[in-house]
């Protein structure tokens, strides 16, 4: 995925030479969509887009294909090819935002301070340059455009995984993009500018960071994380600064060298903060891609709402809360979630009662679960057997109420870790994400922290 990323931006900067930008974008995605589509001719794939995943799928060839493609290579036209790589490190930094008023997400001091230097990073990157031949200038901005649009991609592109394999996807995202920037291209070039490095450009481009690139990105995200995969990008700059050194001559100024270091220092900074912080939710990003919560649709950028819950009186001492805070935070790490929850048992109502939340400020403590499923007390509460659900359908037997703030993000699989001793059922520890995440696996591994909360569980009382 590295390898065939890196190449990307001196490419594109090469075949500019020779295509316009808006020539550029449709021929390199239809030509992607051509060759893709044989490959799934050949080996017999039948296509699997649903008619209900159309319109998340035209989005994301709209944001990671078409606009993305179209701002890249406008940008390029002055901006040079390592340099652009480090401005699309910043995508981070807007799936922090976007994470901030969508998913009410917050990060500790580090994390803030983090986002303020790589924000002045880019920008010493954007002003710095002077104008030179391989500074910057205003086409800086269309860069960080596209990091933006990078960001809204991943957001939208990662549920897809669960029912479009990642071949396919990436066939729809080339073809609707190809399509969507066709109508702006002219192709009125000069035959005598194909010079043979063109030619190699833009085989290089289509073959190796279309074809190859996307696919790879997509079985990556697909087999393990958006944190796992996207970490490893954090090296791209590093390859790219040196392909267009040795192959275009574009010596990066000292300004775009500090500005880009800051921009990566910055990431790391808010990365890290991000992936640590309590009580303030799940991590958004834990490299250099974000790793963002997978939203149903296009959700509006707008704080979530408190829920509108019953809610009971938890007398939480710091030291419960602390100790209830870590185990669920290493759990989340350990099992993999866009919420996590602790419930206590109250056997005098039948109901649950929430100690611990991801998500305080949306999903609150002290909420109560008053409409448990007959199934999941049977097999919870009575037979003490942790509970799974890979889907919206099974999820709705569950003990977590499916309440406004769940419909929002695609919170569809679940595992409910029951929380025993000796004496009996005490509650649960609990997994929200995306359908098709979590298996029998994920149970085993959560009911080693759901063991470690019996103890603490058992001192309380609501």
């Amino acid at each position: 995925m590295v390898a065939a990323t890196a190449p990307t931006y001196v490419a594109t900067r090469e075949a500019l030479t020779a295509l316009s930008p808006q020539d550029l974008t449709a021929a390199r995605f239809l030509a992607g969509a051509a060759i893709i589509g044989l490959y799934l001719l050949i080996t017999r794939q039948r296509l699997t887009l649903r008619r209900g995943d159309t319109p998340r799928m035209i989005a994301v060839a709209l944001c990671g294909y078409a606009g993305y493609g179209m701002l890249l290579n406008l940008g390029q036209a002055t901006v040079p090819a390592g340099m652009t790589s480090l401005l699309l490190n910043i995508s981070p930094v807007f799936a922090f935002i976007l994470g901030y008023f969508v998913l009410v997400e917050r990060t500790t001091r580090l994390g803030y301070l983090g986002m303020v230097i790589a924000v002045g990073g880019v920008v010493t990157i954007t002003l710095g340059g002077g104008g030179s031949a391989t500074g910057f200038n205003g086409n800086a901005l269309l860069i960080v455009g596209a990091a933006l649009l990078l960001s809204i991609f991943l957001i939208v592109q990662q549920p897809l995984f669960a029912r479009v394999p990642p071949i396919e996807t990436a066939f729809w995202g080339c073809a609707i993009g190809g399509l969507t920037a066709l109508p702006t291209a002219r192709f009125d070039l000069d035959v005598s500018r194909l010079t043979a490095s063109v030619w190699v450009a833009l085989v290089v481009l289509v073959l190796v960071s279309t074809v190859l690139g996307y696919c790879l990105w997509n079985l990556t995200l697909s087999r393990t994380s958006v944190a796992e995969g996207g970490s490893l990008l954090l090296i791209v700059p590093i390859f790219s600064l040196l392909l267009g050194w040795l192959l275009l001559g574009e010596v990066p100024t000292i300004a775009a060298l500090v500005g880009g270091g800051a921009a990566l220092v910055g990431v790391v900074m808010l990365s890290r903060a991000t992936s640590r912080r309590k009580q303030a939710g799940l991590g958004l990003l834990t490299g250099a891609i974000p790793v963002v919560g997978v939203l149903a649709g296009a959700v509006p950028i707008i704080g979530l709402p408190r829920e509108l819950e019953d809610v009971a009186v938890v007398p939480l001492s710091p030291d419960l809360a602390a100790q209830v805070s870590e185990i669920a935070i290493e759990a989340a790490d350990a099992v993999g979630a866009q919420l996590v929850t602790v419930s206590l048992w109250r056997p005098e109502f039948d109901d649950l009662v929430r100690v611990y939340s991801s998500r305080p400020h949306v999903y609150r403590l002290g909420g109560i679960s008053s409409e448990l499923h007959p199934n999941w007390v049977e097999q919870c509460v009575i037979g003490q057997r942790s509970f799974l659900a890979d889907d919206e359908v099974d999820g709705l037997s569950d003990g977590v109420e499916r309440h406004g703030v769940l419909t929002a993000p695609n919170l569809t699989a679940t595992v409910n870790a029951v929380i025993v001793d000796d004496a009996g059922f005490l509650g649960s520890l609990n997994f929200l994400d995306a359908s098709g995440v979590y298996t029998s696996a994920s149970v085993e591994a959560a009911d080693v922290f759901a063991a470690r909360l019996a103890p603490v569980l058992r001192r309380l009382e609501v």
